[in-house]
């Protein structure tokens, strides 16, 4: 299973109760009209307030329009009180509605108000429980990991002040989540055994099972296959225990992996049924989808291809009803090479030619969702700073009206005129000195901001660029086979080579402007590393132009193989090219090139 297929599988996980709907519709209205007679009766502007960020949270989930309403007023009347507790706890809730409305911007906006107010109560529970949060927000819908990163291990930091053995494992947990997203699975596993080493005291055995699902995870990806299965089965008995069909049908996928790699084919088959039944049982499309893929592709490798196409055309037909495109990506796929295998030649290539289309299309919307994503952070950044603004002018304004307290006093002692008219000036002048001061140290903050942003539209850029290099690698990789095909066509017969001339022409036609992408990439790369071919020029005049081409591919990440699909030139070239690098640049054996280039 590829990772970012396992991110929601391994440890996001949270607990959900529920009742039953005809007993809950008649508990929820009695609570409501209760709690809002409690509101209407009550003059106390306290109890007043917490009764409505009570009625707020109970209908967040039920009817967020509705919950956003009560909270309007609670922390309308939380800012009249001016207290810092009922100000931290209904920004809070007003937070929670619009994460649960998926609206995002104005949720992170309200955490970090909270956020505020707490720290000034010195609540170092609460801000664990925030920063976890929001945290969660940046890693779950935005896939900003670093800001993620930040956010957790500031949880785990005040976790620990606090001394909450429960927060600390949730902290940790989510911090072994993003390392194991980014395929560093020695820390992911530190992180993760210390979370289970934790959650085997504090008594919840739900998030038990969870850490123990994490940990199997581990294991398996090291090919520790007894090891995993043991912590698997761990967490099948607890999540069989509690009637978590969502986190059991996790680990029946994960056991159907474990036996898919090892060929036990009625083993896996077995798992993956069982994972399929309870995702339908829970409606859970997104995971049903995953898990069809994974059986699909058990299949073709395991040579049973009309199981396989059956499996792959109820993911497409699945995939299609939910605008999935990465799951009619994958079905498309999986069907081609199932008809190829049977020697279908026809059907294979209208399945390819239709997985390659959704891959130009999922590339297209990856960039255009990493557009989005930046403009979002952007916007959040700017209102972060805008928050600081603000905290800097209330407090501005708070001294000036001291001042104008102490003037009125003083302008009373006659006999103190002179005194006073010159404490006066001098207050005003420090005033104003300080308001400039003040004014400068928010412009560098705004410009140290606006900088901090270019450069991660730089880094975008080259992450997109990195992409597009591999969308040319697989274009051109696509043409070579295209080419093999062609000489098939000598061996059948003039009829039938005529039908499939038709159909290969159409598909060389749809990949025909490699030459003017691959110049295109070219000007791209010149221009994103415009700063690093300076740098590098001015450290090594020596080198060759090709030389400069190859250290920004080599900077990109990308493999010896892909760079030269890239130049059309042999694997053997770009090693050549890797070996003269090294010794221009004075590298021994223990240093690694690429990491020699980022550092640029």
């Amino acid at each position: 299973m590829k990772v970012t297929k396992l991110i929601g599988c391994v440890f996001f996980l949270k607990c959900v109760c529920g009742l039953t709907h005809g007993l809950f519709a008649q508990d929820h209205s009695h609570y409501v009209d209760s709690v809002m007679m409690l509101v209407a009766d009550n003059e106390d502007s306290f109890d007043k307030l917490s009764y409505l960020n009570q009625l707020a949270t109970y209908l967040k989930e039920l009817d967020p329009d509705r919950a956003l309403y009560f909270s309007r007023q609670a922390l309308s009347l939380a800012n009249q009180i001016q207290s810092a507790e009922a100000c931290a706890i209904s920004n809070q809730v007003m937070a929670e509605i619009f994460e649960t409305k998926r609206n995002y911007q104005p949720s992170i906006n309200y955490y970090l108000i909270s956020i505020k107010h707490f720290k000034s109560l010195d609540k170092l529970l609460e801000l664990s429980r925030l920063y976890l949060k929001l945290g969660h927000i940046y890693i779950e819908n935005q896939f900003d990991y670093r800001q993620g990163m930040q956010y957790f291990e500031m949880a785990l930091d005040f976790a620990n002040q606090s001394g909450d053995q429960r927060e600390r494992a949730n902290a940790l947990n989510a911090i072994g989540g993003i390392y194991y997203v980014q395929q560093e699975f020695d820390l992911a596993f530190d992180h993760f055994q210390k979370a289970l080493k934790i959650r085997q005291t504090t008594g919840n055995e739900v998030e038990l099972a969870a850490s123990l699902n994490n940990v199997g995870e581990i294991y398996r990806i090291r090919g520790e296959i007894e090891e995993a299965n043991e912590y698997y089965d761990r967490a099948i008995r607890i999540n069989e225990k509690y009637h978590k069909l969502n986190y059991l049908a996790v680990n029946y996928l994960n056991k159907g992996l474990i036996a898919s790699a090892q060929n036990q084919t009625e083993k896996a088959q077995e798992f993956f049924a069982k994972s399929l039944a309870l995702n339908t049982q829970i409606a859970d499309t997104i995971a049903i989808i995953r898990v069809l893929t994974e059986s699909g592709q058990h299949f073709n490798q395991a040579e049973k291809y009309e199981e396989a196409i059956q499996t792959f055309e109820q993911l497409k037909v699945l995939a299609i009803k939910a605008d999935h495109l990465e799951g009619q990506q994958n079905a498309d796929h999986g069907l081609s090479l199932a008809y190829e295998r049977k020697n279908e030649i026809g059907k294979a290539l209208r399945h390819f030619k239709q997985y390659s289309y959704l891959k130009d299309s999922l590339f297209n919307q990856k960039k255009t969702e990493q557009l989005n994503e930046l403009h979002t952070r952007f916007s959040l950044n700017l209102k972060e700073k805008e928050l600081e603004i603000k905290d800097s002018e209330i407090a501005l304004l708070k001294s000036e009206k001291e001042i104008f307290r102490s003037r009125q006093l003083l302008l009373i002692l006659s006999l103190l005129l002179f005194a006073i008219i010159a404490v006066f000036i001098y207050s005003r002048l420090k005033l104003k000195h300080r308001k400039k001061r003040l004014l400068l140290e928010q412009e560098a903050t705004l410009s140290k901001a606006r900088q901090e942003l270019m450069e991660k539209e730089l880094h975008l850029k080259s992450n997109e660029l990195t992409n597009y290099a591999l969308h040319l690698v697989e274009k051109n990789k696509f043409l070579h086979e295209l080419k093999a095909e062609l000489k098939k066509l000598l061996n059948i017969s003039s009829e039938k080579r005529e039908i499939r001339l038709k159909e290969l022409t159409i598909n060389v036609q749809q990949n025909i402007n490699l030459i003017k992408d691959l110049k295109e990439f070219q000007q791209n790369i010149d221009i994103v590393n415009a700063a690093f071919f300076d740098k590098l020029k001015s450290q090594f005049p020596q080198l060759t132009k090709n030389e400069g081409h190859l250290c920004a591919l080599l900077r990109m990440n990308l493999s010896s193989k892909e760079i030269a699909s890239l130049n059309n030139i042999s694997v053997r070239a770009v090693e050549m090219g890797r070996y003269r690098l090294r010794k221009k640049f004075n590298l021994s054996s223990e240093n690694n090139l690429t990491e020699f280039l980022q550092q640029f």
